[in-house]
């Protein structure tokens, strides 16, 4: 039975700051839920707040999870997980990110309590390793250069663009060097954050025709339908729907509109895993590729949760995002890390990981 339910408000300081079209981010400012049974066991959730992307501010989501979600969990039993989720679901509007922290926990003390991970839970893994992509956008050309090159000596060879917060003529630049830096064989992908015009974008896709952009993420704005539909028709490179995707319905209009060839899955977008695995099996079913991600940045609470989303998903070939690795510290024991360039899935039980309560405390706003 769960006794306590608590919403912590963490800001976690980034390595360095990372530049996305009309934002620059020096601190991820999170949603940690901790949820605890009375055998003593504890289950661990986490959501970024996104105020361009979901709209969720962290005051809101303390709110939603103490006044409305928390008095749904209290002496339930949490292995009635998929009950509760409803309830969860229909208590208040919206509000994707509490609700997302809240399954994780959910999901990670169930876990626990059976001894299985989690990814047992929501349909068994088909998949154990990953290899994910490292994002580009420190601002500075030659120290996106000197990151990705390192990355690569490490094993890493899927890499993603941030473009748009720039003259789209030095994002063309840096692409063509990106591209001539890293080989033939980095497989690289760019991300507007809704920050281009469509003939900024039209521009950017062909000048860049020779770098073989795997996939164009969300370069206009996210209600802007026609658009996309439009843009697409008019450029090679596969459009892939971020912003814009909200519910699975967002992905079936996108898709008929012939506006996206691809999805950006995010928990905290869609409230949690299940609601993913439930849009990814969408995706499989019409054709869309998927891209499965967290948010700038999210500590290793989030980065397990994605990888056991990740392991269950029946299409990820346009790859995993995890953003641990931006952070100046972490709050788990042992940070999720790759070795050689992949991440493989333990069978620790619940989300695999341990969290380091003092960390979390060093970092929690009062």
């Amino acid at each position: 039975m769960i006794k306590k339910v608590e919403a912590i408000p963490v800001a976690l300081p980034l390595l360095k700051p990372m530049h996305m079209a009309g934002v620059v981010i020096t601190k991820a400012y999170n949603l940690i839920v901790r949820i605890e049974a009375q055998n003593g066991l504890i289950g661990w959730g986490e959501s970024a707040s996104a105020p361009t992307m979901t709209g969720d501010l962290l005051p809101g989501m303390v709110a939603a999870v103490e006044d409305y979600l928390a008095p749904l969990l209290m002496n339930e039993n949490a292995l009635n997980h998929a009950q509760i989720m409803q309830r969860v679901f229909t208590k208040i509007y919206r509000n994707t990110g509490a609700k997302c922290a809240i399954e994780c926990a959910l999901l990670d003390l169930c876990g626990k309590f059976l001894n299985v991970p989690v990814y047992d839970l929501i349909g068994g893994a088909r998949r154990y390793q990953f290899n994910p992509m490292t994002l580009l956008g420190s601002g500075s050309g030659d120290q996106d250069i000197a990151d990705a090159l390192a990355k690569q000596k490490m094993g890493t060879q899927f890499f993603k663009i941030k473009v748009g917060a720039r003259p789209i003529q030095e994002d063309i630049a840096h692409t063509l060097r990106l591209r001539k830096e890293l080989g033939s064989q980095a497989i690289l992908c760019a991300d507007a954050n809704m920050g281009l015009t469509a003939s900024e974008t039209i521009s950017y896709c062909q000048a860049t025709e020779s770098v073989n952009i795997l996939f164009f993420e969300q370069p206009l704005r996210s209600g802007n339908l026609n658009g996309m539909a439009q843009l697409a028709s008019r450029i090679s490179v596969p459009l892939c729907g971020d912003e814009s995707i909200t519910s699975v319905e967002d992905i079936v209009i996108l898709s008929n509109a012939k506006a996206i060839e691809g999805a950006n899955l995010k928990i905290i977008k869609l409230g949690g895993i299940s609601s993913v695995v439930n849009a990814a099996v969408v995706c499989e079913n019409i054709g869309l590729s998927v891209n499965l991600a967290c948010k700038v940045a999210e500590s290793s609470i989030a980065a397990a949760s994605l990888f056991q989303t990740g392991a269950v998903l029946p299409n990820l070939d346009w790859g995993i995002s995890v953003t641990n690795q931006y952070l100046a510290e972490d709050v788990v024991e042992h940070p999720i890390d790759t070795t050689n360039g992949i991440f493989t899935l333990d069978r620790k039980p619940g989300l695999g990981i341990e969290v380091n309560e003092a960390q979390i405390k060093k970092f929690t706003l009062i």
